[in-house]
């Protein structure tokens, strides 16, 4: 039976993968092809406001990073429901006691990984403006080459260039950190759980009366 549950488990992990892939490829077509239909309706005066390495980006980029982590979350979420209901099910079957000390570190997770979302969104929009303006500037440098090197600006162009990555790296690893610290907060807090249920249910276990011989 444990072979053949094995067995199941790796053919519907590949399924699982197959699927998820289809469904995340088909999203990105699906978003790159409203995207351009949305863009290429707008108005001259849009394209007057907006440079082309700006639309380039979005286009590729933005798009990428978008739904790439949709395969991974949809996945994820759905697999690890499925465990959570069962777990949470076994759980208080075994020992409603421990179950809730368990779940008492579950709301300051959800708190302080929340918190973090929000504020991880905010710069990584800024994170993907940078990226933007870079794309900008060098698809305008690329485009008038001719004049660039004419005037001698490459130097400028560089720093130019050099001085949005430097913006984007600089919140990249603002962002890095933070999430380190959160992930490392929310370890403290699973294994500070971890220990009051050994000390509970160990105190549990030798406060039992023996069994009769």
């Amino acid at each position: 039976m444990y072979l053949a549950l094995s067995i199941a488990t790796g053919a519907l992990g590949g399924l699982r993968s197959l699927c998820f892939n289809l469904v995340g490829r088909r999203i990105m077509v699906w978003v790159r092809c409203r995207l351009f239909k949305c863009i290429i309706s707008q108005d001259i005066a849009f394209f007057d406001g907006m440079r082309t390495g700006d639309l380039t980006q979005r286009l590729t980029g933005d798009v990428r990073a978008m739904v790439s982590p949709i395969q991974f979350v949809l996945s994820s979420t759905i697999s690890n429901l499925i465990l959570l209901v069962g777990g949470v099910v076994m759980c208080f079957i075994t020992s409603w006691r421990l179950s809730m000390l368990a779940y008492a570190t579950v709301l300051p997770i959800m708190h302080i990984t929340e918190t973090y979302a929000k504020w991880s969104g905010n710069i990584n929009r800024q994170i993907f403006q940078h990226y933007s303006d870079g794309s900008a500037v060098a698809t305008e440098a690329v485009t008038n080459v001719r004049t660039v090197r004419a005037v001698s600006s490459e130097a400028h162009e560089i720093g130019k260039y050099d001085d949005t990555m430097a913006k984007a790296l600089r919140k990249g690893v603002r962002d890095a950190t933070v999430g380190a610290l959160t992930t490392s907060f929310n370890n403290y807090l699973d294994l500070g759980a971890g220990v009051l249920i050994l000390w509970y249910g160990g105190s549990i276990a030798m406060s039992s009366p023996e069994p009769e011989a």
